[in-house]
C-alpha cells in the first residue's frame, strides 16, 4: 500500500503551520530509519551482495519503478490512501535480497516511479521516501526476526511474510493518517479505521507475491504471467473501489442535505457547505463570495487549513478574474495555464465556481486546486458542485431569512424596550428591571431604591427654542445621569421630560440621597447648544423598599408621589412620605367606584344649550358628565375628572359621554332639530392615536354627521404638546369634526399658534365674562379674544352668562354663541328634550333677553 497525505499550502516557517509540521515528521521518519538500519548492521557489518542480489537490485527496483503506474486512490475525507501492487516486488525483495538491499530497492524503485510517473516533487515526494523507508525497514527486520529465509516452501514462511508486510502496512497507515492530523486535522485519527480497509488487497498481493517467488525458483516466466494476473487484479478491484466510492459520494450527499436541514444558524450552515465541497471535490481550499445584505458589504468567506471560518470584506483582485462569470450565473470550470508563473496573487491550478441564488442576490460557491488523486477538474466534477450548491442555496437563503427575521425580532424588542431618543430602558423595561431587583433582594435587609426625576419647566425650552434643541437637551440629561449613576444603578427615560434612576440595594435612604444630590449638581451644569447656555434644573422623588413599598407598582407611585412634592416645595429633592400622598385609601375607594359608576353606565349625560343670541335661535348644547354616588351623594365634576385623569379611567369616560351624546343628537335631528352637540376632550385624549378612528366608528353608528359634532380642547392641553395635539386634530379636522378651544384666555402663548391650528370656534372662558359687567379688565379680554377670534373666521362662544347686563354686553360685542345659566342650566336628557320642545326664539330688545 502506498499513503499519501494532502498537499501542503503555502509555505511557511520551518517547524510551523502544516507544512511545517509534515516536514518535522519526515525529517524524523528519515532520521529514525536511518538510525535503526545503523544500529542493526553495527554487529551484523554491512552485506555482501553475491551475484543473485546484483540481478534482483535493480529488477525490484524497477518493479518497484512500475507499481507506481497502478494506483488506487481509498478517500479518507480530504486525504487519500494510494494502493499499489508494490507488496509483490516487496515479497520477492524479503525473500531475495538482504535488508538493507530490500530497503534501498524499495526507496530508490519507489522514488523513481513517483517522479517519473506520478510528477511528485519537494515535501510529497520526501514524505513518501521517508515513508517507504520505514514501511520496508518493518517489514525486512520483521522477517528476519520472526526467522524468515529464502523461499516460502510451507505455511510457517507464508504466514511470515503475510505478518511483515501486514505490520508493515498498518505502520504507513498510522503515518499517514499522523501526517494528515498534522496537516489538516487532529480528528483525522477517528478515520483509522477506515485508512485500513485496504488490508484485504495487501493480503492477495502479498499471495501473488508468495507466487511469484515459488513460480519463478521453477521458470522466469512466471514473470510474465504474474505480470498479466497483477493488472487484472489491479483494474478489478479499481472497479470495485470507484463502485463503492460512487455510492459512497451519494451517501454523503444525502448526508449534506441532512446536515443542511439539521441548522438554521447560517454560520454553522457555511461551514458545512465549504467542508462538505472541499472533501467531496477533493480540492485544497473553498470559499463562499457572499452578496451585500442589509446594507452590508459583499464578503469571502473561507475555511482555512485549520478548518476556521474567515470572513473578510470582499475585496476581489487578479486572482479572482476566473471564477467572475459565476456572479453573472454561469457556472466556470477552470483550468490555468501550465506554463503560468507561480505569485501569491496567481489564480490558482483548477478550480470550479458555481452560482448560489439567495434571495434576490447571487453568491458563487468555489473550489480550486484539485488534490493530486482526482487529476484536474473534469465536468463531472462541476456537476456533482452544481448538485451540492443547489441544495447548499435553498439551506442558506431559508437560514439568511431566519437570521434576518431574528434580528428584526431582536430590534423591535429592543425598540419595545428603550428609549429612540436616548436608547436609554423605557418605562416597561425599567419596572421589569425594578421587578428583577425587587425579587433577588426579596429576603435581604435591604431592597432597591427608585429616584424618579422630572425637568422643571423643560416645556419652555420646547416652545420657546423647539423641539430640536429640546431633543438635544434630554440627549445630555441622558449621558449626564448615565455617567453619574455608572455602575450603581440603571438610568431609564420614562417619557417626555421625566427620568428614573434604579439603585439596585441601597443600604440607607441616606445613600440615595447623596445619589440625588449628586444628580441635582451634575443636572445643574449649563447645557452649551450653540451661542446659548440653558439651565437643566430637576425635581427628584425618592422611594426605597421595602420602608415604601415591596413591589415595583408601588415603589414607583410613591417616588412619583415624592416627586410631585418636590416641584411643589421647589425644594429639588424629597424622598416620598405619607402625608404628601394623596391616594389615600377613601380616594382609591373612589377611584373603584368611578370605575364601576362608568362600567354600569351610571355617570350621568346633561346638556346645556347654546343660544344665537342675534336670532335667538338655539344651535346646540353642550355634554357635561354628571355622577351621584350612592354613598357620598352628587359628586362635582372638578373631583371626579381629575380622579378619571389620573387612574386611566379619562378614555372610557369620555367615550361614554361621547356615545351618549350623539345618540341624543341623533334624537334631536329626527325630531326637527338640527342642534350640533359639544364634548369635552381630555389632555389624554389627544394623545391617544385611534381618538380619530373611534369618533369615526360613533359618527357611523349613530347616523350623525360630523359638522354636528363639535370637540372642545382646553387651551392649556393644546399648549402642553402642540405638535402632538396638532397631528390628532389635523386627523379628527379631515372628518369633518367641528374643533373647539374651550377655557380660551388662560393658557400661555396660544394665540400665536391659533392660525396653525385646524380650529372652527374659541370659547372664552366663564372666569372672564362673569364680571365683564363690573371688571373693565375682563372687558378688554373679551373684546380682545372677540376681535382675534373673528379675525381668524372663527366663532365666538362665551360661556358663564348668568344675568342681563353680561349678556348685553357680550351681544354688542358680537359673540356668536351665548351659554349659561341665564339661558339655561345642564338639563338632564328628557328634560333638555322637554325644554326644547317647548322653547320659543325669544325676545332680543337692546341686547336684552326675554322669553
Amino acid at each position: 500500500m502506498n499513503p499519501s497525505p494532502a498537499p501542503a499550502e503555502g509555505p511557511r516557517p520551518w517547524g510551523r503551520g502544516p507544512q511545517g509540521r509534515v516536514a518535522v515528521l519526515t525529517l524524523a521518519l528519515g532520521t529514525g530509519t536511518a538510525s535503526v538500519l545503523a544500529l542493526t548492521y553495527l554487529h551484523r557489518g554491512l552485506p555482501t551482495p553475491g551475484t543473485a542480489a546484483l540481478v534482483w537490485l535493480p529488477v525490484l527496483a524497477l518493479l518497484f519503478a512500475v507499481t507506481e503506474g497502478f494506483v488506487i486512490h481509498l478517500r479518507v475525507r480530504r486525504g487519500s490512501h494510494g494502493m499499489t501492487i508494490s507488496e509483490i516486488p516487496l515479497v520477492l525483495a524479503l525473500i531475495h535480497l538482504d535488508p538493507l538491499l530490500a530497503v534501498a530497492a524499495r526507496t530508490v524503485g519507489g522514488g523513481l516511479g513517483l517522479l517519473l510517473l506520478r510528477g511528485q516533487r519537494g515535501l510529497k515526494l520526501g514524505f513518501n521516501l521517508a515513508l517507504w523507508g520505514v514501511q520496508s525497514t518493518v517489514a525486512a527486520l520483521t522477517f528476519t526476526a520472526l526467522g524468515g529465509a529464502g523461499l516460502p516452501r510451507d505455511l510457517t514462511a507464508w504466514l511470515v511474510i503475510y505478518a511483515a508486510v501486514l505490520l508493515a502496512d498498518t505502520v504507513a497507515a498510522i503515518l499517514v493518517t499522523a501526517a494528515i492530523a498534522l496537516h489538516d486535522d487532529p480528528g483525522e485519527w477517528r478515520r483509522l479505521p477506515a485508512a485500513l480497509r485496504g488490508e484485504p488487497f495487501v493480503l492477495i498481493t502479498a499471495s501473488l507475491g508468495i507466487v511469484a517467488a515459488i513460480g519463478m525458483a521453477q521458470t522466469p516466466w512466471t514473470l510474465v504471467l504474474l505480470g498479466a494476473v497483477s493488472v487484472a487484479l489491479y483494474l478489478a478491484y479499481r472497479a470495485f473501489v470507484t463502485q463503492q466510492q460512487g455510492h459512497a459520494q451519494v451517501d454523503e450527499l444525502y448526508a449534506f442535505t441532512r446536515a443542511l436541514d439539521g441548522s438554521r444558524d447560517t454560520q454553522a450552515l457555511i461551514r458545512v457547505v465549504l467542508e462538505q465541497a472541499r472533501d467531496q471535490l477533493r480540492a485544497a481550499q473553498a470559499q463562499l463570495v457572499v452578496p451585500s445584505f442589509d446594507d452590508k458589504p459583499a464578503a469571502r468567506v473561507r475555511l482555512d487549513s485549520r478548518d476556521r471560518l474567515v470572513n473578510t470584506v470582499l475585496a476581489r483582485g487578479p486572482a479572482d478574474d476566473w471564477w467572475t462569470p459565476a456572479r453573472d450565473g454561469a457556472p466556470v470550470l477552470w483550468r490555468a495555464d501550465p506554463g503560468q508563473p507561480e505569485a501569491p496573487d496567481a489564480p490558482p491550478r483548477d478550480g470550479l465556481a458555481v452560482p448560489v441564488p439567495l434571495g434576490d442576490e447571487v453568491g458563487v460557491l468555489i473550489v480550486a486546486d484539485s488534490l493530486p488523486d482526482v487529476g484536474t477538474f473534469q465536468p463531472a466534477h462541476l456537476r456533482l458542485f452544481e448538485a451540492l450548491a443547489n441544495h447548499a442555496s435553498v439551506a442558506l437563503a431559508r437560514a439568511h431569512l431566519v437570521d434576518r427575521l431574528r434580528r428584526e425580532a431582536e430590534e423591535k424588542e429592543h425598540m419595545a424596550l428603550h428609549d429612540p431618543l436616548t436608547g436609554l430602558p423605557n418605562r416597561r423595561h425599567f419596572q421589569a428591571l425594578l421587578e428583577e431587583s425587587l425579587e433577588s433582594t426579596r429576603h435581604d435587609d435591604h431592597g432597591p431604591a427608585v429616584l424618579l426625576l422630572d425637568l422643571d419647566r423643560f416645556g419652555e425650552v420646547n416652545e420657546a427654542l423647539g423641539y430640536e434643541t429640546g431633543d438635544a437637551v434630554l440627549q445630555e440629561v441622558a449621558a449626564r445621569l448615565q455617567q453619574s449613576v455608572a455602575d450603581r444603578g440603571q438610568v431609564a427615560r420614562l417619557g417626555g421630560d421625566e427620568f428614573a434612576v434604579l439603585l439596585r440595594r441601597a443600604r440607607t435612604v441616606v445613600e440615595s440621597v447623596d445619589l440625588g444630590s449628586d444628580l441635582v449638581r451634575e443636572l445643574e451644569r449649563p447645557v452649551q447648544r450653540g451661542p446659548l447656555s440653558l439651565n437643566a434644573r430637576a425635581s427628584i422623588g425618592i422611594a426605597v423598599a421595602p420602608d415604601h413599598g415591596d413591589d415595583a407598582e408601588t415603589l414607583l407611585r410613591r417616588a412619583d408621589v415624592a416627586m410631585h412634592a418636590a416641584k411643589s416645595s421647589h425644594t429639588a429633592l424629597r424622598v416620598y412620605l405619607p402625608a404628601d400622598d394623596q391616594n389615600t385609601p377613601d380616594r382609591l375607594a373612589l377611584i373603584t367606584d368611578l370605575r364601576d359608576a362608568i362600567d354600569r353606565r351610571d355617570l350621568l349625560v346633561v346638556f346645556q344649550p347654546k343660544l344665537d343670541p342675534h336670532t335667538g335661535d338655539v344651535t346646540g348644547a353642550e355634554a357635561l358628565s354628571r355622577w351621584h354616588h350612592p354613598t357620598h351623594g352628587s359628586i362635582p365634576p372638578d373631583q371626579f375628572i381629575p380622579l378619571a385623569e389620573h387612574s386611566g379611567l379619562i378614555r372610557p369616560l369620555t367615550l361614554h359621554v361621547l356615545e351618549s351624546a350623539l345618540r341624543r343628537c341623533a334624537a334631536w335631528r329626527r325630531d326637527g332639530h338640527p342642534l350640533h352637540v359639544a364634548v369635552n376632550l381630555s389632555a389624554n385624549s389627544l394623545h391617544d392615536p385611534t381618538l380619530p378612528e373611534v369618533v369615526a366608528r360613533l359618527l357611523a353608528q349613530s347616523g350623525v354627521p360630523a359638522e354636528a359634532l363639535t370637540l372642545e380642547i382646553t387651551e392649556s392641553t393644546i399648549m402642553a404638546n402642540p405638535a402632538g395635539a396638532k397631528a390628532v386634530l389635523d386627523q379628527l379636522h379631515g372628518l369633518g369634526v367641528r374643533l373647539s378651544i374651550d377655557d380660551f384666555g388662560t393658557g400661555y402663548s396660544s394665540l400665536g399658534r391659533l392660525r396653525e391650528l385646524p380650529l372652527h370656534e374659541v370659547k372664552i372662558d366663564r372666569s372672564f365674562v362673569q364680571r365683564v359687567a363690573v371688571d373693565h379688565r375682563d372687558r378688554a379680554v373679551v373684546r380682545s379674544a372677540v376681535q382675534l377670534g373673528h379675525a381668524l373666521d372663527l366663532e365666538v362662544v362665551a360661556e358663564g352668562v348668568e344675568d342681563q347686563e353680561t349678556y348685553a354686553y357680550l351681544v354688542r360685542e358680537g359673540c356668536n354663541l351665548l351659554q349659561g345659566f341665564l339661558i339655561s342650566r345642564p338639563l338632564p336628557p328628557d328634560e333638555f328634550a322637554g325644554w326644547l320642545a317647548g322653547h320659543r326664539a325669544p325676545n332680543v330688545v337692546q341686547g336684552r333677553f326675554t322669553a
